[in-house]
């Protein structure tokens, strides 16, 4: 009887009309149909077109333990979506001329190094500081996943930094740090925190009554949903982000909220039209290489339509809000489960509401001689980058995306161009990637090396910027990497002197021809350095 009881409040609880007819909004909830469920996670949906919600769901659960429903008013921290109101901040404040974008960070937070070239808010904002992100860093100190990260130690790991991934403005990386110190910079720049000042400007005039930075990672947040992942064996955890610290990610809302923020880039009630327009407009690299990324914005393009949007993920949580903006369509899912894609899914909805506009190309009939021989692992020496094209059912892929031919050379994704040369023996690979700079990769031949090769990599190294020592020895038959209070990782020769695996090491040599050191990359942190400890 209790169990029929609860199917029926959760049904009842989570299901809400819309302005859309009955078999279009069947339509929609067979998209969530697998998180519909009352023994699993989910998300919320809002649907809206002219300033109107014209669809809201929820799917699932918003707690597994006390079984209690997500609901459209369900609160969701939504990672990364959150750096769009933290990029509102500081172009407001540099519209009432508290500062300009142009300026120099170290005017306000002088803890950031003096790295010999100016890192300005322009580059925060659209990700071109060069400075190495702050996840990265923690991790590669030892830090777990439930530790408790604070501003503080995100500043002083900043501060023992030498040197930048980049010129600042040379390139595009993705940097949460950039968007901490903004945050950061809007606290001593008005003398009200972050949060405060968001509440003040945006959410209370905009009515986003259930919308707040979470600066204290125990505060209590009435109708905050619990989020999950599932383990090796299938079973539910709970992964809650333990964070202190926000501008990068922290924002607590709800869909029906953030329809609200929405509307504003029509109406332009908050900031007006220079703030609406600067919110939107994408940098650019110091070539002067137009970016696809805006202020926490990504102006990009689906099925022949304009889009804006951002996505977000930390721990269990997931989520997507995209604009069609000349449509005056916006889609908002929240979703507390690791294992959904808020992003795939916002696209399958907009399907149903939007023709495609596309221009679809003849697909072009490539030699799978020719395509085998562009299948393999390609490293770039200056980004410390590696790529893996995969050759299955006579289609080229990296990862899961397919690579669509335009000849025999040359293949595209949405955003990247491949282009290979070269034959058997010698093939590169030219990535060009909207709004970065074009990269050369080069077809590795991999190093095998014996157990007795692999001896002069083992021994201690120290890396003074993240104040951590790290031991390489070999097991298994392999060379390992142990970060302090973290299992062993497993690294494999890759190409002389490099290993790969969850990072790339590249060893470096002293003029004996002894390893005294290496330099170690992953996808937001480059060539940061380890000095090989010598036995006393």
């Amino acid at each position: 009887m209790r169990l029929i009881f609860t199917f029926l409040f959760v049904s009842l609880l989570t299901f809400t009309y819309g302005q859309i007819h009955d078999s279009l909004s069947k339509k929609v909830d067979a998209i969530f149909a697998e998180y519909d469920k009352t023994n699993s996670p989910g998300c919320a949906l809002a649907i809206l077109k002219d300033g109107k919600i014209i669809y809201k769901r929820a799917y699932g659960m918003s707690n597994l333990e006390y079984n209690i429903a997500i609901t459209p008013t369900s609160i969701f921290h939504i990672a990364s979506i959150s750096k769009q109101f933290t990029a509102a901040a500081i172009v407001h404040l540099s519209l009432e001329g508290k500062l300009s974008l142009n300026d120099d960070i170290r005017k306000y937070i002088p803890e950031v190094p003096e790295f010999g070239y100016p890192i300005t808010f322009n580059n925060l904002i659209h990700h071109t500081s060069g400075i190495r992100d702050q996840w990265d860093l923690q991790g590669l100190a030892g830090w777990r996943d439930g530790d408790l990260i604070t501003e503080k130690d995100i500043l002083e790991m900043l501060a023992r930094q030498k040197s930048l991934n980049f010129l600042p403005g040379e390139e595009y990386l993705y940097c949460n740090t950039g968007y901490t110190l903004i945050g950061i910079a809007v606290k001593r720049i008005t003398g009200v925190c972050l949060r405060n000042y968001a509440d003040s400007v945006f959410f209370k005039p905009l009515g986003m009554t259930n919308t707040h930075f979470h600066s204290d990672h125990s505060e209590i947040t009435p109708n905050r949903t619990s989020a999950y992942y599932k383990d090796d064996k299938g079973k539910w955890k709970i992964s809650i982000p333990v964070f202190d610290n926000y501008g990068a990610t922290s924002l607590f809302t709800t869909v029906e909220d953030l329809a609200k923020w929405d509307e504003n880039f029509y109406t332009k009630k908050i900031g007006g039209d220079t703030f609406i327009t600067m919110m939107q407009t994408t940098g650019q690299l110091n070539n002067k290489t137009p970016q696809n990324y805006a202020a926490g914005l990504v102006v990009s393009n689906y099925k022949g339509y304009k889009t804006v949007w951002h996505n977000g993920g930390d721990h269990g949580y997931r989520s997507n809000l995209i604009r069609f903006p000349d449509e005056h369509f916006s889609i908002v899912i929240l979703a507390n489960l690791a294992d959904i894609n808020p992003v795939s899914l916002s696209n399958k909805v907009a399907d149903l509401f939007l023709e495609d506009k596309s221009i679809q190309n003849p697909v072009f009939q490539v030699d799978s001689i020719i395509l085998k021989n562009w299948a393999g692992e390609y490293f770039d020496m200056n980004s410390q980058s590696i790529i893996k094209i995969d050759f299955k059912n006579e289609t080229l892929l990296v990862g899961s995306t397919v690579l669509v031919p335009t000849n025999n050379n040359i293949f595209n994704t949405s955003l990247s161009t491949f282009t290979f040369s070269g034959d058997s023996s010698n093939v590169n690979l030219l990535l060009n990637t909207k709004g970065s700079m074009i990269k050369t990769f080069k077809k590795a031949k991999k190093n095998k090396l014996s157990i007795s090769e692999l001896k002069e990599y083992q021994g201690d190294f120290y890396s003074n910027e993240l104040d951590t020592k790290y031991v390489l020895s070999i097991k298994d038959s392999s060379l390992q990497i142990k970060i302090p209070r973290n299992d062993e990782i497993k690294i494999s020769p890759f190409i002389k002197d490099i290993f790969a695996g969850d990072m790339i090491i590249r060893f470096t040599r002293n003029k004996k021809n002894i390893i005294d050191g290496f330099f170690l990359s992953t996808g937001r942190v480059r060539n940061l350095y380890f000095e090989k400890v010598l036995p006393k």
